[in-house]
This record gives structure tokens, C-alpha cells and sequence, in this order.
């Protein structure tokens, strides 16, 4: 009797529950059904807007096929969720919309933001007597009393000049952020096409283009690409349109995943480089009065847009830098140079020098006439004139006459550049071609060079970007050093120290400054792919991506039928070519349109502000303004006057008006640096005009020891 209640009893709640199952499976399937149903239509209104406001992606999505891996579906709550590819798990919980605003809140609470420290402005040497530092000096005086006056603020404001999010999953969290923080600079980075493409069912894009828009943000996706491609694009992004897109950036990433995170990591690590190598006020005019006197030279200019296909270039190439495991190399260099052309960077031929081995060329990138101070100090007259020298066009002009022979390249950025190619189209109806990532570093001229030249076969050695040994910072046989090895001049360090991953293991010290100059070399490699160039790391100093690490014992050159002087013959008759175009260069100097400019710039940062967005507001104004003056042809090499000392400020400024104080009480310090850049700008049509033509002056005794 009990057994049969007991079984009853059983076969009761398995009928609940099966009764339970059914029903949750019908509630499932009516969830689905009502959610295809406004899914294709959230779909179709999405497209819709895509295709009015980023049309690519509107055509690549409409007919986006997933992977199999692909599984969407509906929660308890009636929302949508999907599974997490790298887990395969559900990347959300039963309510994936209150999550994702949970998750917003959490991250505003305590947010990660980029920042730029400039509290060692104030302190900087201006041994130059450059109006650029003494504006940095005056405004850090400024920053300065920021910091000992005000708390530090590590708040989002209402108003931010920057947003990077990191993976948008399905779109929910999107909301949320932009009626919380708006932004002036948006970049939405999704490396999953199929979670961009999902979003595209769950989260109404329409509505969010729209606000953004009405808002005035510039919005920039990005879908589909590596984590590499996603930090470059961002980088060259900044280079285009001015740094200040990604200063002070609020960084949100939405879904755990190993390379959303390591994207973060690298842009926290790597920030430094949005805020370097920009040039100054001082610095583009020197371009100009050294531009406008070496092209009345006779000169040689390399132009890379020639097709340049020749055996002769897969002769071997050595880039000899200053770094200190040259020392290690100096035998084999000895030993090959017969064999290969011999490229010295600056301060590396005094070392050569010293083993008595002659460079084929010398390689100089500083621009001031200290570069002549140092050249006529340490190397010889008559020696001088048995190597071929190769600058570029912003070199100081008694620089070009002290060797044998000199090649000229073109630098791009550059207001004397931009002038001389106006002058010269106007002129030639062409111009001249630029060598790309040709700086900060001498070994990025020479890389750029040469490798613009399609040399095939380019050895590195001394190229350290870096050093191991802080007592051993350059080639020992240097002019760094004095004969028993002590240091005699110290080497400038500019930025913080890193610690980065060594050519051949290890680990190597570095700054922000010699840290940009690897990364311009791996820039130019990338450019060259598919090219055949192979560029080879003899150097024991920091990892070049995209450069084969090679100890320099392993070289193996095979026979050339050329001789290494029908090889210097052919650089120096068909890949340079003699130019004379600089006789009108001075008639389009323009001196009323850059006082215009000025005079502009001037009343919109002169206009009253109440707060930090309006401040914010009245920096990005004057920035965009003077970008409009980017394009066009006539009037580049006066935007480029104005364009580094424009960001170096306003990177300032941005940095003072964010990382202090609230969004009221920072404002009269703010004020007060603002100012200082405004009488800079009222000044410089003056300056523009009166020293357009004067040389640098900036010397450097040598033969006194700096340490």
C-alpha cells in the first residue's frame, strides 16, 4: 500500500515537473518568437542608419554570414544574450540590459583615464633660448600650482575630451554611457564581427548615431581587425587629426577577454607616443630658413616615387648606430665592409673612426648648428671629404658643404617642406616625394633612406634603442667616452625610463624618446611589406618588430658581381637627382594669412568660459579651426608654423583643466595658463615675420666634458 503511494507520489511530480518544462519551453519559444519579430526590424532600422552615416559598414554587414559558432538566445528575462566565443559560456547573466548599466556605473565610479603628467615643465633648461620653452616653463609654473592647490580628480566629467571603448558585445551598455559621459572623440573598437554583427539585432544603433551626432562627437568604429591594426589606426588617427581626439580618454572596456585586455594594456603602456615628436613653433621656423637656403644649393634630392628596380639593390646594407653593443661588433663590421655599404648615424662614425674604419655615408638628423659644432669637432676635414653625407632638407645649410658629397631627403611634416613643395608645384606642375618615418632617431633616417631606396638586404648594428648597462649608454670608442672609458658627455634622456623585451632576450632599458624611434622603425617595415625588403637585427637592444634577430658571427654575405663604389656611384647618380627649384620659394611665404590665422585663434580662446566643458569646448574649437588649414595647398606650411606648439599646449591645457579640482574651480587656473598660450599666438605673426630667414644659432662646445 505504501510502495504504490510512494510510486504515485513519483509519477505526480514528475508529471509537475515535465508540466513545468513545457511550459518554460512554450514561454521560451513565444520569447523568440516575439524577439525575431522586432529583431529584424531593430536589424533593417539599424542598416538603414548605418548606411547614412558609415556606409562600408552599413554593406558589409547587411550580408554578414556567421561563424558556426554563433549562438544567440533568449533569457528568463525576455533579453537576448549570446555565447561567449573564448569561453562558451553566455557572455551575460538573466538580465543582460541591468548588467550592462550595473557595469557603467561601477566603471564611472572608478574609472581608468588616460593622463599625461607635465608637472617637470617648469623645470626644464632652455639652453636654446627657444620661445617654446619659455612658454613651457610659464604654463608648468601654472600646472605647478594646480598641483599644490587643488586635489587631484580622477572623476569623469560630464564632458570629456575622449572615450576608448574596448568590445561592445551586444550593444547594451552604450545607452547608458553616452547619457553619462559625452564625449568629444568616440572610438568603439570590436574585433569579433559576428558580437558587432549580433548587436545589430539587440541594440538600436539608429538612436545612438543620432545622439551622438546631436551631440557633436565625431564617432569612429571599429570591426573586425587585430589588436595591432586597432592601436594603429588609432595612432594614425591622432597624427591626422590632432592628438587631442584621444587626450585625457576615458577607457571602458565592456567584456572580459585576453585581447581586449592587452589592447588596453598597450594603449595605458604606450600613451606617452600620441604626445611626442610634434614639433614646435620655434623648430618650424628653423624649418623654414633652413629649407629656404639649402634648396638654393646645388642638391641632390632622392624622389622614392621613381620605380626603383635594380639588382645593384640587393647589395648588402649596414646601419650603424651608437648604441652600446656595437662595441661587441666592431670586428665583423671590420671584417664585412667590403662587402656592404657602410652607413654611419651621427656620433657612431667617431667610434668607426676611432677602429679606422671610414663610412661610406654619414647620416645627421639634429637641425641646429650644433650638428656642424659637433661635425667639424670630432671628424676631421680630410676625412670628411672621402664620405658621402645624406640629411634632410631642414638640416642646418653650413652642414650640407662639410663632406664630399651630400644627398637631400624630403621631411614630411614639415612647414619648410610643405612651402618648397608649393613653390614647387606651382612651378612644376609635381612635387617631390617625403620620406616617411624618418625620425626622432638618426637610425630612423637612415633606415628611411635606405630602405626608401628598396635596398633589399639591411643589417642593423648599434641600433639598441636602448641600453642594458646604464654605465655603458653608447659605443665605448665614441665621443661619449674619453680614452679609458669614463663617461665624459652624458647622454639626454627624454621621458620616463621602460623596460621592453630585447632582441635577443632579455631585458632593455629605454626612454619615451629612444621608445618612439623603435616604433618608427617597425612602422617603416610594416609599410614595406610585400616589398622584399628584409631588414636584419645584429643589435643587442630592444626587439624591432618585424626585423630578423641575427647575431652578427651568422652574417653570411654572398658574392656581389658589383663593386661596393659602382654601388655608392649608382645612390649617387640615379637614385638622387640634382635640384634647383628654391629661386621663389620666399614669394609664398604669406606673412597677412598667417597674421589672420592668429588673429582668429586669438578671439576663440579669448572668449569667456564658465566651466570645465566650456573650456573644453573652446580648446577643441581653436584646434579644429586651425586644422582647416591642413589641406590646403597653399596655406600647409602656416598651419604647420602653428600645429606643434598648438598641440603641445593644448595637451597641457587639456591635462591642467582634467587631472585637478572640479569642474569650476580649476577654471581660473586654467584661465590663467590659457592666457599665456594667447599672447604666444598674438606674438608669433611678429616673430613669423622677422625671423623667417635666421639660422639656428644654437652651439655646443664640445671639448668641454658635460658631466
Amino acid at each position: 500500500m505504501s510502495n504504490n503511494s510512494s510510486n504515485n507520489g513519483s509519477i505526480s511530480e514528475q508529471l509537475k515537473a515535465l508540466e513545468t518544462q513545457i511550459s518554460q519551453i512554450e514561454k521560451q519559444k513565444k520569447i523568440e518568437e516575439e524577439y525575431i519579430a522586432s529583431a529584424n526590424k531593430i536589424f533593417d532600422k539599424n542598416i538603414a542608419a548605418f548606411q547614412d552615416y558609415f556606409p562600408e559598414i552599413a554593406a558589409k554587414f547587411a550580408v554578414h554570414d556567421p561563424s558556426e559558432k554563433f549562438e544567440l538566445f533568449a533569457t528568463d528575462s525576455g533579453q537576448i544574450n549570446i555565447v561567449d566565443y573564448d569561453t562558451g559560456v553566455p557572455m551575460y547573466g538573466d538580465n543582460p540590459l541591468k548588467q550592462s548599466i550595473e557595469q557603467v556605473k561601477a566603471t564611472l565610479d572608478k574609472p581608468i583615464i588616460g593622463k599625461v603628467d607635465h608637472s617637470a615643465l617648469s623645470s626644464i633648461d632652455n639652453e636654446t633660448g627657444f620661445k617654446h620653452i619659455t612658454l613651457m616653463q610659464d604654463i608648468g609654473k601654472v600646472y605647478d600650482k594646480a598641483i599644490c592647490n587643488l586635489p587631484e580628480n580622477n572623476q569623469v566629467s560630464k564632458k570629456m575630451p575622449s572615450m576608448i571603448i574596448f568590445g561592445i558585445g551586444l550593444g547594451y551598455f552604450l545607452d547608458e554611457l553616452i547619457n553619462q559621459v559625452t564625449a568629444s572623440y568616440i572610438s568603439i573598437m570590436e574585433p569579433n564581427e559576428d558580437y558587432f554583427f549580433a548587436s545589430l539585432f539587440t541594440f538600436d544603433w539608429s538612436s545612438f548615431l543620432k545622439k551622438v551626432d546631436s551631440d557633436g562627437s565625431f564617432l569612429y568604429i571599429s570591426v573586425g581587425i587585430s589588436e595591432q591594426e586597432m592601436y594603429e589606426s588609432l595612432y594614425e588617427r591622432a597624427n591626422q587629426i590632432g592628438a587631442f581626439s584621444v587626450s585625457t580618454s576615458l577607457f571602458y572596456q565592456h567584456y572580459p577577454s585576453k585581447m581586449m585586455s592587452d589592447l588596453l594594456s598597450e594603449f595605458k603602456d604606450n600613451f606617452h607616443q600620441f604626445f611626442m615628436g610634434w614639433g614646435f613653433f620655434d623648430d618650424a621656423l628653423l624649418s623654414i630658413a633652413h629649407t629656404v637656403q639649402n634648396v638654393k644649393k646645388p642638391i641632390s634630392v632622392i624622389n622614392t616615387a621613381n620605380e626603383l628596380s635594380n639588382t645593384k639593390l640587393n647589395f648588402p646594407v649596414f646601419i650603424v648606430a651608437n648604441g652600446p653593443s656595437l662595441d661587441k661588433d666592431i670586428e665583423v663590421i671590420r671584417a664585412l665592409q667590403g662587402e656592404a655599404l657602410l652607413i654611419s648615424c651621427n656620433s657612431a662614425t667617431t667610434a668607426l673612426l676611432k677602429e679606422n674604419i671610414i663610412p661610406d655615408f654619414h647620416v645627421a638628423l639634429e637641425r641646429t648648428k650644433a650638428t656642424e659644432d659637433f661635425l667639424t669637432t670630432f671628424i676631421p676635414e680630410e676625412t670628411r671629404k672621402k664620405i658621402n653625407l645624406l640629411v634632410l632638407n631642414v638640416m642646418y645649410p653650413n652642414v650640407l658643404d662639410l663632406f664630399g658629397w651630400c644627398g637631400v631627403g624630403l621631411k614630411g611634416n614639415e612647414s619648410g617642406t610643405s612651402l618648397f613643395h608649393y613653390a614647387e608645384f606651382m612651378k612644376n606642375n609635381s612635387i617631390t616625394t617625403t620620406l616617411g618615418f624618418s625620425n626622432p632617431l638618426v637610425g630612423n633616417t637612415a633606415l628611411s633612406f635606405f630602405g626608401s631606396m628598396n635596398f633589399k638586404n639591411i643589417y642593423f648594428f648599434g641600433v639598441d634603442n636602448g641600453y642594458k648597462d646604464p654605465e655603458h649608454h653608447h659605443s665605448k670608442n665614441s665621443y661619449y667616452y674619453s680614452n679609458e672609458g669614463k663617461t665624459i658627455h652624458s647622454p639626454l634622456q627624454m621621458g620616463n625610463k621602460l623596460a621592453v623585451e630585447g632582441n635577443f632576450g632579455g631585458t632593455v632599458i629605454t626612454d619615451h624618446f629612444m621608445h618612439t624611434g623603435k616604433v618608427q622603425m617597425e612602422r617603416f617595415i610594416a609599410s614595406k611589406e610585400g616589398t622584399g625588403i628584409d631588414v636584419f637585427n645584429c643589435s643587442d637592444g630592444t626587439k624591432v618588430e618585424g626585423t630578423h634577430p641575427l647575431k652578427a658571427t651568422d652574417i653570411i654575405l654572398p658574392k656581389s658581381t658589383v663593386s661596393k663604389d659602382a654601388i655608392i656611384n649608382f645612390v649617387k647618380n640615379e637614385i638622387f637627382q640634382p635640384i634647383n627649384n628654391g629661386s621663389d620659394i620666399e614669394s609664398y611665404l604669406d606673412f597677412d594669412a598667417f597674421k589672420s590665422l592668429c588673429e582668429t585663434l586669438s578671439e576663440i580662446l579669448s572668449t569667456p568660459i564658465k566651466d570645465r566643458g566650456e573650456a573644453l569646448e573652446q580648446i577643441l574649437k581653436s584646434l579644429r579651426y586651425l586644422f582647416s588649414f591642413k589641406q590646403h595647398p597653399k596655406y600647409t606650411h602656416l598651419y604647420l608654423l602653428m600645429e606643434g606648439e598648438s598641440l603641445y599646449v593644448s595637451s597641457v591645457l587639456l591635462s591642467l583643466l582634467y587631472n585637478f579640482g572640479d569642474d569650476h574651480e580649476i577654471i581660473p587656473l586654467y584661465m590663467e595658463a590659457r592666457d599665456l598660450w594667447v599672447k604666444f599666438i598674438e606674438e608669433a605673426p611678429e616673430e613669423y615675420e622677422s625671423r623667417w630667414d635666421v639660422l639656428s644659432d644654437y652651439s655646443f662646445d664640445y671639448s668641454k666634458p658635460s658631466v
